[in-house]
């Protein structure tokens, strides 16, 4: 099975039962939509379509590292790994924790704060600012790399 069809089903057996804050759409839209968006920004590269698949489920779901490293390799497990914060951090810790992330993850994580921008829904001020400064200071990193 080629390793990104495997990804994409993974996380959505991983998600299975589970549903976005409006408690209607199924949580596995969301992997889906930062994988969309990853291309749409033209990440092509494979483990990190993968990771962007996977950046959930060590948060929210039994699959385990375990599961990855071995499904997927060190490096996608790497990036999910960068990408699994928690809920519980300050706001400079979570900007800090986005800026020093590898290139890799930084692709994903832009991906999921314009998918969790877009999603419909309530949203706090601090959700969205706490996001947004994130977004700011990511993009102002990607674009350094880029023009390299």
């Amino acid at each position: 099975m080629d390793k990104i069809r495997q990804a994409h089903d993974v996380m959505k057996s991983s998600h299975e039962g589970q549903f976005r804050d409006d408690k209607v759409t199924p949580y596995w839209t969301h992997p889906e939509t930062v994988v969309k968006t990853l291309k749409l920004l033209g990440v092509t590269d494979h483990d990190i379509i993968c990771a962007g698949y996977l950046h959930d489920v060590l948060e929210d779901t039994e699959y385990t590292s375990d599961k990855i490293q071995e499904n997927f390799g060190d490096r996608v497990l790497s990036i999910v790994n960068e990408l699994t914060f928690d809920d519980d951090i300050t706001d400079e810790q979570y900007w800090e924790g986005c800026q020093s992330m590898s290139t890799d993850a930084k692709w994903v994580k832009v991906a999921d704060i314009l998918t969790n921008l877009g999603d419909s829904g309530d949203k706090s001020s601090h959700f969205i600012t706490k996001r947004v400064e994130a977004l700011k200071r990511l993009l102002c990193d990607l674009e350094l790399y880029h023009t390299k």
